[in-house]
């Protein structure tokens, strides 16, 4: 299956890194879905799918911001220790300090842009489901035969060039 390290989206996304102290080079991304937290913020991981890229905006912002402290870093570390490769938080929010130390404690980068919330989950979308589709490589060679196109496909040294170079000369 296709990844695409999270450098590359980093890069051509133009996200800033959070958490610089967190290395982002090892991470790849697997999954072209994404997830905003909201539920898993209050509590919810049933069908919770960890391999996705969390977007935290400002639904999920001022859910959190009306937590104790305690509460929000219990919240943030059951969050984190699922393994997710990343948190973007969009609309240039704050990081709270207690999901900063979440995060450094289980070594998950934070990320954030000054995108809309509902933007950037559309371009990251777009970048993933292009990065991740699904590839398939043969070998073949292509000939038009009065006014038709004709795919002759098999493994490499087959002899499908001189097959066709053949078919040319005989007209």
């Amino acid at each position: 299956m296709p990844t695409v390290s999270l450098n590359k989206m980093i890069e051509k996304l133009d996200l800033k890194n959070l958490t610089p102290d967190i290395a982002t080079d090892g991470i790849e991304i697997s999954s072209p879905d994404i997830n905003r937290p909201a539920l898993q913020l209050a509590g919810f991981f049933d069908y919770f799918d960890p391999n996705r890229i969390q977007i935290m905006g400002k639904v999920e912002s001022s859910y959190v911001e009306g937590l104790s402290s305690e509460e929000r870093r219990s919240r943030f570390d059951r969050l984190f220790e699922t393994g997710i490769p990343v948190l973007l938080l969009s609309r240039n929010i704050d990081v709270f300090p207690e999901c900063l130390a979440a995060a450094q404690e289980h070594g998950v980068p934070i990320l954030r842009t000054n995108e809309f919330t509902s933007t950037i989950m559309s371009v990251i979308v777009a970048f993933l489901k292009v990065k991740l589709a699904p590839r398939v490589t043969l070998h073949g060679v292509l000939i038009e035969i009065y006014g038709e196109g004709v795919l002759l496909l098999g493994d490499s040294g087959v002899g499908k060039s001189e097959t066709a170079i053949e078919l040319v000369k005989r007209g």
